[in-house]
């Protein structure tokens, strides 16, 4: 929706033809309250917010001009959007963590005190499965907090990426918790979306997005019909990127999480058996 705020606002601006500058053409354009119908306004920070701020500031105002009838054109309403699955893979972590949570806490506070009360009582040695358990349970639930912790940073890491925050893939925990070629799809869609808005004359050399840009703007093509075609790519590779990374985590913590059922059931099973036997 930011982004579809962000388009009216280079459309509208374009079309004022009240001979104001840039600057104040934006600043009028972003204080309609028509605005408000096309999605929240662009947090500080924001790729959005820096593209606006960028245009107000541009110096060369026949390039600024330029620069927003790129924008006027690009559709990035729909393709920049978090899509339904990201947010259902990181629902569905929650979901893992809470009833994770619930379980043990109920076994470890209800069930374990209960059957080594009754065994105690009856003068029966515990199970092994449930004096294991007992012994270690706190390492066991620490190590699966830590493993289900990685699992939500990481997705919540990417959901900064979907945000679009200034800057979000160069920071240490993007850095540590999502995978490269996330990270690397990412930084090549933000080069595109920039790239009206830099000086063709100072365009950094190691990336290949912004050479191949200003190859398209020497060559006389349309300038804005290749950043469309760019940002589609480039989000789809980011797309598959960040679902591959999610499926992996999501499978790991469902066979952990099953494999700590199947140790609960073992060692609450266990001590009916003994007392079966004491009986």
């Amino acid at each position: 929706m930011t982004w579809d705020r962000f388009g009216y606002i280079c459309r509208q601006a374009g079309n004022d033809s009240s001979g104001a500058s840039l600057a104040a053409r934006l600043e009028q354009a972003q204080s309609e309250q028509a605005c408000s119908l096309y999605g929240p306004a662009p947090k500080a920070g924001s790729w959005p917010a820096q593209l606006l701020t960028r245009l107000a500031g541009m110096t060369d105002s026949e390039r600024a001009e330029c620069a927003l009838k790129t924008y006027q054109r690009l559709n990035l309403g729909r393709q920049l959007e978090a899509p339904v699955k990201f947010k259902r893979a990181l629902a569905y972590l929650a979901y893992v963590t809470f009833v994770f949570y619930l379980v043990a806490g109920i076994y470890q506070l209800k069930v374990t005190p209960t059957f080594s009360n009754v065994l105690d009582n009856l003068g029966v040695t515990p199970p092994a499965y449930l004096s294991l358990y007992q012994t270690y349970w706190s390492l066991f639930i620490l190590a699966i907090s830590l493993l289900i912790l990685l699992a939500l940073l990481s997705a919540l890491q990417m959901r900064r990426l979907f945000q679009f925050k200034v800057s979000a893939q160069d920071s240490l925990a993007c850095r540590l918790l999502v995978l490269p070629s996330c990270r690397h799809a990412y930084r090549q869609m933000v080069d595109a979306l920039q790239y009206p808005t830099l000086d063709r004359h100072a365009v950094p050399e190691h990336s290949p997005v912004l050479r191949h840009l200003q190859q398209v703007e020497d060559r006389g093509m349309d300038l804005a019909i290749e950043i469309q075609a760019l940002t589609e790519v480039q989000m789809q590779g980011f797309l598959q990127a960040c679902e591959k990374q999610l499926k992996a985590l999501t499978t790991l913590v469902a066979v952990v999480v099953i494999v700590a059922v199947m140790m609960f059931l073992t060692s609450a099973y266990a001590p009916i058996f003994s007392l079966g036997e004491a009986i």
